[in-house]
C-alpha cells in the first residue's frame, strides 16, 4: 500500500513540474511578436470565412445543394 502512495505522490510532483514548464513555454510563445502576428492573421481569416459561410448567398447555395441531393436520393 505504501508503494502505491509513494508512486502517486511522485506522479503528482512530476506532473506539476511538467505543467509549470509547459505553461512557461506557452507564455513565452504567446509573448513572441511573430506568433502574435500569425494568430492575428488566422483570426482575421477565420472571421472572413465565417462571414462568407453565413452570408445570405451561401445559405441560398446550401439550400439549392440540399434540394439537388434530396432529388437525387428520390431517384
Amino acid at each position: 500500500m505504501a508503494g502505491k502512495q509513494d508512486k502517486a505522490i511522485g506522479l503528482l510532483k512530476n506532473s506539476g513540474t511538467k505543467a509549470k514548464a509547459g505553461g512557461a513555454k506557452l507564455y513565452s510563445l504567446a509573448k513572441d511578436p511573430v506568433v502574435q502576428a500569425k494568430a492575428k492573421k488566422l483570426a482575421e481569416e477565420g472571421q472572413r470565412l465565417y462571414r462568407a459561410a453565413t452570408s445570405p448567398e451561401a445559405k441560398q447555395a446550401y439550400r439549392q445543394a440540399a434540394e439537388i441531393l434530396k432529388k437525387a436520393r428520390k431517384k
